[in-house]
């Protein structure tokens, strides 16, 4: 059994520990969470079909929460439904996400602006917190990636703006797989990093123009090294 195995193995263990704890009615909601975490992870990727038994057996529920939390993730348009095929995680062209990424980069930019001129010492010192642990991680992409969905998340909250919130998080989802793609290697994670040290840093001055220019250049980049990844 590898690392990575032993890593997933210990997930599920949690995840079922949960599972029997939560009630019926929460059920669904906790499946989005796995689903969206095997999706991030690359253990879900484009085109591949969600096979409701196996799921089901995974997790130690019925086939009807499954059902229930892919029809939220097809709301999300995290995945589709084939007719006479069943459910799917969703591919995207490499020109929509490109498209995605530009939209991302907005919604970023105007969290930037909002989070410099609100984030408050305690919180900027939790995200210095955050990029030194990615350091940490930029080895293994399966530690570093997870990671860099949070902290952009701990981003956007500071702009303490829901909706944006909910907007960016909804572009962010549907890149997933292209996000991954660009991070696969070891330069880019150190790059990705490099740019998140120097957007807390503007943030810890009240730097509005910086903070929102950064973090607009800092998904930008992103695109760029999707694309570079997609023409390899």
């Amino acid at each position: 059994m590898t690392l990575s195995d032993e890593r997933d193995d210990a997930v599920i263990n949690a995840l079922q520990r949960k599972v029997a704890e939560r009630q019926a009615t929460s059920l669904p909601q906790l499946i989005v969470g796995e689903l969206e975490r095997m999706i991030i992870t690359g253990a879900l990727s484009g085109g591949d079909r969600i096979n409701e038994s196996a799921l089901a057996l995974r997790l130690g529920v019925s086939r009807g929460p499954i059902r229930e939390a892919c029809r939220q993730l097809e709301r999300d348009r995290l995945v589709e439904f084939r007719t006479n095929r069943g459910m799917f995680v969703r591919e995207i062209s490499l020109s929509e996400a490109a498209a995605l990424y530009d939209v991302r980069a907005g919604l970023f930019r105007t969290a930037g602006r909002l989070a410099a001129e609100r984030a408050s010492a305690d919180r900027i010192d939790e995200l210095r917190s955050r990029v030194a642990q990615l350091a940490a991680a930029v080895p293994d992409v399966d530690d570093y990636y997870p990671g860099n969905v949070d902290l952009h998340r701990a981003l956007v909250a500071l702009a303490e703006n829901p909706r944006l919130a909910e907007l960016y998080d909804s572009v962010s989802k549907e890149l997933h797989l292209f996000r991954r793609h660009g991070l696969e290697t070891t330069a880019a994670r150190e790059v990705s990093n490099g740019q998140h040290a120097a957007i807390i840093e503007a943030l810890a001055a009240g730097d509005i123009a910086a903070t929102a220019r950064l973090m607009e250049e800092h998904i930008l980049s992103g695109k760029q090294r999707m694309l570079a990844a997609a023409g390899e």
